[in-house]
């Protein structure tokens, strides 16, 4: 998909819904800036084009297309969205989904596919240090200490990497391996 043909399904998506662009946008990106993507005179950021797909709730995959689908990678003119777009966006998305449905295993897995190399790294670390966490907790609570271990090693190691480290996270993820550890230690 070349940026007119996404900017042409953005701009109907969102005179379908009645909405103007600064309705749209609200504090998210500016009005001129999406008056560029539906021109197709810019092309959104993966972030952008995940907001814009919730705003005028349409499924991801209308504006995240997977490359493995013939996406022309040349690079030219005729280029496709999803050559710009890193294939691990929709993964990225369906992690994003799953978490917030409280599936967290299935986000774990999700994450956890997302490779060092993909330019989306930082963000996928950064949920993942709050899946880890969130399935380390779990498992305490089920008095599965080992697995606690093991995903709260995880989520302190997540929330340290990227440009989106948090060290709030770090602490709460070392705080309960301690405590596992040492309820681990009291079998």
């Amino acid at each position: 998909m070349d940026p007119k043909l996404l900017g042409q399904r953005i701009k109907e998506a969102r005179l379908a819904k009645k909405m103007t662009q600064t309705e749209v946008v609200g504090s998210f990106i500016t009005r001129n800036m999406l008056s560029q993507i539906e021109s197709g005179n810019a092309v959104p950021s993966v972030k952008t084009l995940t907001y814009l797909a919730q705003v005028l709730e349409l499924p991801p995959s209308v504006l995240l297309p997977d490359t493995a689908e013939g996406a022309d990678t040349s690079g030219g003119p005729e280029a496709s969205v999803s050559s710009i777009v890193p294939p691990e966006a929709a993964t990225l998305y369906r992690a994003k989904e799953a978490y917030l449905a409280e599936d967290d295993a299935k986000a774990y897995e999700l994450l956890s596919s997302i490779e060092e190399a993909s330019p989306l790294f930082d963000e996928a670390q950064a949920l993942l240090a709050r899946v880890a966490l969130r399935l380390a907790n779990a498992r305490c609570s089920e008095e599965n200490y080992l697995e606690a271990l093991d995903l709260s090693k995880n989520a302190a190691t997540a929330a340290t990497k990227g440009l989106y480290a948090s060290s709030e996270l770090k602490s709460q993820a070392l705080l309960l391996l301690s405590d596992a550890a040492a309820k681990l230690a009291q079998i």
